[in-house]
């Protein structure tokens, strides 16, 4: 009972929320406004997944008023599949990828000739994008290659071009198709940002799939940047604890928004089926939040690996993760995973009213009060000129003093019944060791 309660203080301990911090704000003066883009550290000292603990101080420590903007998604682009034709092309002697077998028509269209190259000599593809339609209007986004139902793994690298004569790099990938007791998995996409060319040309690590389709996957519209360009990431989260075979418990640190999630497999050439759970609190039930088949496999010819991709989640700022790995094909192996997870930081605006220095605090008792956008910049056109956050300081002692849920004081408790835990145990060891024995043929 006593080994239970000192494990259960010393996990409180590891989870316990961040104490509240404040922030220096440093910009270039004069602005009627400044905005900030919140970092890592102020995520990690929030206790409130909305941000509602956040406040903008100036020097005489009288709050004024900001705005929090979260970014959001774009609207999607419409997309479409077009089949393509693709011609194999040789490698020469200098393992430079050929033409031979293909011929370019006045109306540049890619045709096939009669000779045609044999097939222990094929390492490249040609690919005519030129007859898509709309092709001026789109942008291509992926190159689908629909392989067999064959077993199949190669690297690719893919080079775009106008004219056949002068080509630059636009992509590479490692496409395959796995069986392993039932299951299939399948990688078929070589994924592209915004690509507008007439030809493409596929060169592989190995020997090349016999594929029944390739097809070309346009967006309609401007083509819109990744996501994941925006994203930060804390990454290298070990779990904090394993229940059972296959469960793993991890601590985020903080109120993140995520929306990626990373699972890094502890062993190359695994195969496995998870759900992640998320939860706000080590008192809460656990809440699914999707599933996912995860994977790591060694590249082809050895040349790196080739991992799942990041999980794109809906938005959740709750702290504590699990993930339940299907541990009836032999789950992860020896090792354990290492969860990353990805959000896109929020902006703060804010009026810079009264004497600098400008402080933001988090995580303090006094609520914030953000107002909208429109209700906070005022005038024609008002100019808003960016702040730097910097260093980081204990709040004062005042602006803890009817200290929030999870704050110092249950630390302190919790650092007490740790304290008490060991005196306990010592003391059962030190009456272990005064008792004397008693042989086992005593008399009684």
């Amino acid at each position: 009972m006593k080994k239970c309660v000192l494990a259960m203080a010393a996990a409180s301990l590891l989870s316990a929320p961040a104490w509240a911090e404040r922030f220096a704000l440093t910009g270039a003066p004069g602005a009627a406004y400044y905005a900030v883009t919140l970092s890592e550290d102020v995520y990690a000292h929030a206790h409130d997944a909305s941000l509602a603990d956040l406040r903008i101080l100036n020097g005489d420590g009288e709050p004024v008023p900001f705005t929090i903007d979260v970014p959001h998604d774009p609207a999607p682009q419409a997309r479409t599949l077009h089949d393509v034709h693709w011609f194999a092309t040789p490698i020469d002697d200098a393992q430079t990828p050929g033409a031979a077998g293909v011929v370019l028509g006045a109306d540049g269209v890619l045709r096939a000739t009669g000779a045609q190259p044999a097939q222990a000599s094929v390492r490249a593809w040609l690919v005519d994008l030129s007859q898509v339609p709309d092709r001026k209007a789109a942008t291509v986004t992926a190159l689908v290659v629909v392989v067999p139902a064959a077993e199949f793994q190669s690297g690719v690298s893919v080079q775009a071009s106008d004219d056949l004569q002068h080509w630059s790099p636009v992509g590479q990938a490692t496409l395959f198709r796995l069986s392993n007791q039932g299951s299939t998995l399948m990688q078929d996409r070589i994924e592209f940002t915004g690509l507008r060319a007439k030809y493409l040309r596929l060169t592989w690590q190995g020997k090349p799939p016999a594929p029944d389709a390739v097809r070309a996957e346009l967006a309609a519209g401007a083509p819109v940047g990744p996501a994941d360009s925006a994203i930060q990431w804390r990454t290298g989260l070990a779990p904090l604890q394993t229940p059972a075979a296959g469960d793993y418990a991890f601590d985020t640190g903080g109120v993140f928004p995520v929306e990626r999630v990373k699972i890094h497999l502890p062993q190359a050439n695994t195969v496995a089926q998870a759900t992640l759970y998320a939860r706000a609190d080590t008192q809460a039930p656990w809440r699914p939040v999707t599933s996912a088949r995860l994977f790591r496999l060694a590249g082809a010819g050895g040349q790196g690996e080739q991992e799942n991709a990041p999980i794109t989640v809906p938005v959740t700022g709750e702290r504590y993760w699990r993930l339940q790995v299907d541990t009836r094909s032999g789950g992860l192996g020896a090792g354990a995973p290492q969860l990353a997870i990805g959000w896109r930081p929020a902006t703060v605006t804010y009026a810079a009213r009264g004497t600098v220095p400008f402080t933001l605090a988090v995580g303090e008792v006094a609520r914030g009060n953000p107002v909208a956008r429109p209700d906070l910049l005022a005038g024609a056109s008002p100019a808003i000129a960016p702040a730097q956050l910097g260093a980081m300081s204990d709040s004062p002692a005042d602006a803890l003093k009817a200290e929030p849920p999870g704050g110092r004081t249950r630390q302190w408790v919790l650092w007490g019944a740790l304290v008490a835990a060991v005196a306990v145990l010592g003391g059962m060891a030190w009456r272990l060791f005064r008792t004397p024995a008693v042989p086992p043929d005593a008399s009684a």
